[in-house]
């Protein structure tokens, strides 16, 4: 069982990665976003700032796979789900809070080895939950992982033209065109097995 104070301290930790990146983010930041004492930090990591944001960002991945897998498998409302939940973060943030995985990955993933491992981690778990939805549609293996890997892309490149440009106008046109070649990539695969809501869908 992970104790309240490693939780929080995790929590906190994801939410720094987000809005500063791994370099951005020091141990005293945490220690008042966590509202924990500074010896506690190390007391749950002993192996300081880089332990911290490896757990972090694994758990960001590991929760944000299951609440993709968990979703219902109507692929469209996942979808819109996710971009939907990006756009309230950057809106009610000031655009100032990005992607615990996606800021960290441009921002200490390139040279620091655990951190780039979680960053890749992290996606990976993203892009199976994600496939795993598209397979259950109808799709091929191969072809759900192909799209499931573009839609990840799409989200986290969207994520920061909106947090740059201060607009949630980005993350909005690209969940659309999403679900567009979502549509088309499923009406190519042919009768495959896809649920009949999933053509009639909205």
């Amino acid at each position: 069982m992970i104790s309240e104070s490693r939780r929080r301290i995790e929590v906190a930790a994801a939410g720094l990665l987000a809005r500063h990146g791994y370099h951005g983010f020091g141990l005293k930041k945490l220690s008042e976003a966590a509202g924990l004492p500074y010896g506690s930090i190390y007391h749950h990591f002993p192996g300081g700032k880089e332990e911290i944001a490896v757990a972090a960002i694994t758990g960001t991945g590991v929760l944000s796979g299951r609440l993709i897998a968990q979703a219902p498998t109507d692929v469209f409302a996942t979808t819109a789900t996710l971009f939907e939940f990006m756009v309230a973060k950057l809106a009610g943030s000031d655009w100032t809070d990005g992607c615990p995985v996606g800021t960290p990955a441009l921002d200490g993933g390139s040279d620091v080895e655990a951190v780039r491992g979680a960053c890749v981690a992290a996606f990976d778990a993203m892009e199976r939950a994600f496939g795993g939805l598209l397979i259950e549609v109808g799709l091929a293996a191969e072809e759900a992982a192909d799209l499931a890997t573009t839609v990840v892309a799409a989200y986290e490149g969207a994520t920061i033209l909106s947090r740059v440009r201060r607009s949630d106008a980005p993350l909005r046109a690209v969940a659309a065109g999403m679900e567009r070649l979502i549509r088309m990539t499923l009406a190519d695969a042919g009768p495959t097995g896809n649920p009949p809501e999933v053509d009639d869908a909205r």
